[in-house]
């Protein structure tokens, strides 16, 4: 959470709310929030969670080791718009190389699985004709 501050300031400022809108939506008091903002406390799950609801981002947003990219329309109508950031392509991507390599894994094993029950039908049969043959001697 090396960002989440600064993340958390970028979101506040791009939507035009105040500390005070964003404490009450937190349910602390304006210095609390100035706390949690400028990193002096840390952040909390629990918070991360109010703030992603609050703000329409996934939680893992504010774990991003990337800042959002936050452009300005200057119509008639200044406002801000958050561009989407590029993690959760990222994550995506990553997420997808992560999956592939597991899978890849997993096949291995299974082959190596199936190789080891072939060899292990192949010792059975090896000693199940080795029995025959002493029962056979003895009788």
């Amino acid at each position: 959470m090396v960002h989440a501050h600064r993340i958390m300031r970028i979101l506040r400022d791009s939507n035009d709310y105040s500390q005070e809108y964003v404490a009450s939506v937190l349910n602390v008091n304006q210095k609390t929030y100035s706390s949690i903002e400028s990193g002096k406390s840390k952040l909390t799950l629990q918070r991360i969670k109010q703030l992603a609801d609050l703000y329409h981002v996934k939680p893992d947003y504010f774990l991003s080791e990337e800042l959002p990219v936050v452009n300005y329309n200057t119509g008639t109508y200044s406002r801000s718009i958050i561009a989407q950031n590029s993690y959760e392509g990222k994550a995506d991507v990553q997420s997808e190389k992560l999956f592939e390599r597991i899978i890849k894994e997993k096949d291995t094993q299974i082959t190596f699985l199936i190789k080891e029950l072939d060899q292990m039908k192949l010792e059975k049969q090896e000693l199940f004709e080795l029995l025959r043959r002493t029962l056979a001697k003895t009788e």
